[in-house]
């Protein structure tokens, strides 16, 4: 890889100095977009890494970001933000001027990050919010949906819900004047991962082996999804892996570099009682601590599948190559695996090499949002060299 820039800093201008970078994307032109949630607003970086602009404000008004989450550029240069908050996914020109707020029927569901552009302006996700699906009466399946342009949803495809496991179980804990509300946190669920080919075509996976199927929305029936396997045999769960995935989740949790999202694992309800003469909120300390406890009680009563899924990531760059990242041991990286949108296999990336990004870009573009031992966020762009992927049979 070739280093083309670093944005980011603890002490700089309020556009550099990021409160949680979350998503990221470029354009045809290679200009990227950053979301810095907790600043609500984005980001717009030139070639050379030069500051452009920075699109909308957080607020309440016309374009303002609320709760931003999810950030996709369409095939017309259009900036799309999920904003969560207003219920819409709110549109910004190529120069950051507002154009429109799509606004999404809750009963239909309501397109969660990440979400991927598709041709046709619509938007396709597998997180969805208020929304159940069952197929055939079987029971409940993993949706994946495609929302378009004028606030409507579709099911696209109902994915692999993994074998039953006991997680109905609910525990109760009250600390002060926190209630929390628990289930047990899943150990390496099976995935639900997605990506979406340059024509609209949508890669799926969602099997605990090395599973890869594209459907095409607009497919002949029994044609709409094509399958590429691989005979790789997912891992057994034995007392080891379930010893080595505890103390990894201890660890990240003693390293205080651990998520609220993270922390938030496994809770089902959180009601917050103010104390006696007080209507405001709790002490963010307090409510932080509370969580803390609360995971590691939950990594204590974690339930282990039988097998480890082969696949963790998958992800399509703008060559349609598709990037399909393998499970390792508990927190060691997997090999990459390359494959043409045909299913043809390209190469695989040594553990050691380039992960999958937070972004593809043009001309070999890969955008990582990294964090420093001061909790720091800067945004790495880099190139992959030249050569350094086959565009042909292997």
């Amino acid at each position: 890889m070739e280093a083309v820039y670093t944005v980011g800093a603890v002490v700089g201008e309020p556009w550099e100095t990021f409160g949680s970078v979350s998503s990221l994307a470029f354009d045809a032109d290679g200009t990227l977009f950053i979301l810095d949630e907790g600043a609500g607003h984005i980001v717009v970086i030139d070639t050379a890494g030069r500051y452009v602009r920075t699109v909308s404000n957080e607020g309440e008004g016309p374009g303002e970001l609320g709760r931003p989450a999810g950030l996709a550029v369409f095939s017309d240069g259009r900036i799309g933000v999920m904003d969560y908050a207003k219920v819409r996914l709110q549109l910004f020109s190529r120069d950051g001027a507002f154009l429109e707020g799509i606004r999404f029927a809750t009963e239909e569901g309501i397109p969660g990050a990440p979400f991927h552009a598709l041709p046709d302006h619509s938007v396709v996700t597998a997180e969805v919010f208020r929304r159940s699906v069952e197929e055939d009466g079987s029971g409940e399946v993993r949706p994946i949906m495609r929302f378009r342009p004028d606030g409507s949803g579709e099911l696209l495809y109902g994915a692999w819900p993994g074998p039953p496991i006991d997680d109905t179980r609910l525990e109760d804990l009250e600390s002060g004047a926190i209630f929390l509300q628990m289930r047990p946190i899943q150990a390496f669920p099976p995935p639900l991962e997605l990506g979406a080919l340059r024509d609209g075509r949508v890669v799926i996976v969602d099997s605990v082996g090395y599973r890869i199927k594209i459907l095409a929305p607009a497919g002949p029936a029994g044609e709409a999804v094509t399958t590429f396997e691989r005979p790789l045999v997912p891992a057994e769960v034995t007392p080891r892996v379930r010893d080595a995935e505890r103390e990894r989740r201890l660890a990240l949790l003693d390293s205080e570099e651990v998520s609220q999202d993270v922390l938030m694992e496994g809770i089902a309800t959180v009601f917050i009682r103010p104390p006696s003469g007080s209507s405001g909120p709790p002490d963010p300390a307090a409510l932080e601590a509370s969580l803390r406890d609360t995971y590691r009680r939950q990594v204590g009563n974690m339930v282990f599948p039988e097998e480890v899924p082969v696949i963790a990531r998958v992800a399509v760059d703008w060559s349609d190559r598709i990037w399909v990242q393998r499970t390792a041991l508990p927190g060691e990286p997997g090999p990459t695996d390359i494959l043409a949108a045909d299913g043809r296999y390209l190469g695989t990336i040594a553990p050691e090499g380039p992960r999958i990004p937070a972004a593809f870009g043009p001309g070999g573009l890969l955008a990582y949002i990294e964090t420093d031992e001061l909790g720091v966020q800067r945004v790495r762009v880099v190139r992959l060299a030249a050569g350094a992927l086959l565009e042909g049979a292997p």
